[in-house]
Formats: structure tokens, sequence, C-alpha cells
């Protein structure tokens, strides 16, 4: 129970982040985000949750808060400055794994040895985890857009666009992320179960996120 909550909390966070953002500093305000989002992202699916006895990778609010943040840009400032978007993650992706690999191999000091060896091991052998979450974060942030002018021809409303692109979305970002993560250390049953967990979780953070983006879309000219 204390990991829904915990959920919850993350979620919470991340979208109250991307309004305030948005609301304060516009397409300004979004690139900031995407930078402290994709930093969290980074640390966060590092540690594995437990949910019905199926482990899944953390990070659910903070990753699909960042395809929503590249749906806010697409809708409001088109697809050139989605694409300063797409540069900015990936290049915190990077420059972070870099810092927190380089700095988690440097050898530790006497002092306070428990502290330096938790440091170390959050940032070892993680190099597969960057690489899914950099190939399905920004895989999904640019298919997101090109979806949402597809379906926005059948059907022209904000909701409905971005409701039908996070579902099929999250579909393609789990399955890349899980297979790319953790093909290597889990059984074949526990990958299926991990992208259905995965998905489901996801999908529903990122239908209920439509509502705050509607605001956003509506009020926040």
């Amino acid at each position: 129970m204390i990991n829904v909550v915990l959920i919850i909390a993350e979620v919470f966070v991340a979208y109250l982040l991307l309004y305030f953002l948005n609301k304060q500093f516009k397409l300004e305000g979004i690139y900031i985000f995407s930078i402290i989002a994709t930093l969290a992202a980074c640390i966060m699916t590092l540690k594995n949750i437990s949910i019905m006895e199926i482990s899944v990778p953390l990070g659910f609010g903070v990753t699909t808060s960042l395809i929503i943040g590249g749906n806010i840009i697409t809708q409001k400032y088109g697809n050139d400055k989605l694409k300063t978007y797409l540069l900015l993650i990936f290049l915190t992706v990077i420059i972070g794994g870099c810092f927190f690999n380089l700095s988690g191999l440097l050898a530790n000091s006497q002092y306070n040895l428990y502290a330096n060896k938790s440091y170390s091991n959050i940032f070892e052998y993680n190099l597969r985890i960057y690489l899914a979450l950099a190939i399905s974060i920004i895989i999904s942030v640019f298919l997101s857009s090109e979806l949402y002018y597809l379906i926005k021809r059948i059907k022209n409303k904000v909701i409905i666009n971005n409701i039908l692109s996070v579902i099929i979305i999250e579909f393609i970002e789990n399955i890349i992320f899980v297979l790319i993560a953790h093909i290597a250390d889990f059984e074949p049953i526990n990958l299926v179960l991990c992208i259905v967990f995965r998905y489901f979780i996801k999908t529903l953070i990122g239908v209920f996120g439509t509502i705050p983006l509607y605001i956003i879309n509506r009020y926040n000219k």
C-alpha cells in the first residue's frame, strides 16, 4: 500500500511542477522541466519496486510527464520547438549519466564508508538502464507528437487526442524500456508481467494527466 501512496505522490509532484513551470515561464518553463524530470528519471528508474509481487522499475510519474510535456509543446508551439525539447532530454541523460557513474567509480575516503558505499551502489552497472531510458523516452515523445496530429485529423479534440496517444505511446515506450533495460535480468514471463504492470500504471497516470494538460491549453494561453 505504501508503494501506491508514494507513486501517487510522485505523480502529483511531477504534474504540479510541469503546470507551475509552464504557467510561469511558458516554453522555457517546459524546457526547464525536461531537465529536472529527466534527471529524476535517471535516478528513479534504477530502483525496482514490488507491486502484487511483480518487480517493476520506478519513475512512473516523471517519465509519463515528460511525454505530456512533449504533447504540450506540440500543441502550443509546434514540432520545431519539440526538437529542442528532445535534445535537452538526450543531453541530460548522457551528461547526468556520465557524472553519476564517474563519481560512483571514484575511490572512497575512509570517512563515512557506509554513505559512500550506498552512493556507489546506486549508480553501478546501470549503462543499459540509462540507454533504455534515453531511447524509450525520446522515441515516445517523438511518436506521440506525430500520433497527435494523425489523431487530430480524425477527432479534433484535445482531450481525446491525448488520451488515445497516451494509450498507444505508453505501450510502445514500455516495451522498448523493459526489453532494453531488463532482458538480461528477467525471465520471459517476468518481462511480460513487468511490461503489462508498468503499462497499466503509466497509462492511468497519462490518461489522468490529460486533465491538467487540458487546463493548461485552455486557460494558460
